[in-house]
């Protein structure tokens, strides 16, 4: 028994914003997941080359601490990046292939014998880093600037109605999320209907039907500038 409304005590833990700490302390396990597969993976296959070389107790538990630890880290940072719009996939990625550069350029200097190898690999996994950070910046920016527009749309644009004319799924299936594009029609000012898509984080617990209503925005001087059209219900689930 509660005195509090348990479907609304859910639906607050489920729109709760992460916490700048979780973020951070996710992008370090990404690190530590790619530094155990980097120097595990590295170790193991200079092992398996060379029967020569003795097993390195270090490198296995890289491998067997490291995958599992990426690969529920992984998870974790997609459903942070779902309800934090100022971070994205490619931060969680680009802090992988830094713990992976940075541990295979260490096994590198514990394996002489293919020490120029590995070396041409770390280099190349922090390449990648480099150019997944970069993309991150980027996504980063365009959403800000994205962001930006929405609120001066939604400030000084004409309003219309808006309607779902194509949801973008059929039904739920295994997930209680479907990622899609979902179409909507307005008619301007002018009399002209017009179409837009716009993609979508969809929940079983609010699903998205066709017909359904919404707000929408536009610029009345360029009323087909796709760029400054929004749609509220879209804003409210975005897809990341």
């Amino acid at each position: 028994m509660s005195t509090v409304d348990p479907s609304i005590a859910r639906k607050a833990r489920q729109a709760r914003v992460p916490s700048t700490r979780l973020v951070a302390i996710l992008l370090v396990l990404h690190v530590v997941g790619g530094l155990g597969n980097g120097y595990g993976w590295s170790s193991f296959s200079t092992f398996a080359d060379d029967a020569t070389v003795e097993p390195d107790n270090l490198g296995l538990i890289g491998i067997v601490v490291g995958m599992p630890l990426a690969i529920i880290t992984s998870m974790l940072w997609t459903s942070v990046v779902l309800k934090r719009r100022d971070v994205g996939l490619g931060y969680g990625f680009s802090a992988f292939w830094f713990g992976a550069g940075t541990g295979i350029l260490i096994a590198s200097e514990r394996f002489p014998q293919a020490a120029e190898l590995l070396r041409v690999l770390g280099v190349i996994a922090l390449v990648i880093c480099a150019l997944l950070l970069a993309l991150g910046v980027r996504a980063a920016r365009s959403r800000r600037i994205a962001a930006e527009i929405a609120t001066v749309m939604m400030r000084s644009g004409t309003r219309a109605t808006a309607t779902v004319t194509d949801k973008g799924y059929d039904i739920f299936r295994e997930s209680a999320r479907i990622l899609t594009s979902v179409t909507f029609t307005f008619t301007d000012l002018n009399g002209v209907q017009r179409w837009v898509q716009r993609p979508m984080l969809i929940t079983a617990s609010d699903p998205v039907v066709e017909g359904q209503e919404t707000d929408l925005w536009y610029d009345p001087s360029a009323p087909d500038n796709d760029k400054r059209i929004v749609v509220k219900l879209a804003v409210e689930s975005p897809l990341r």
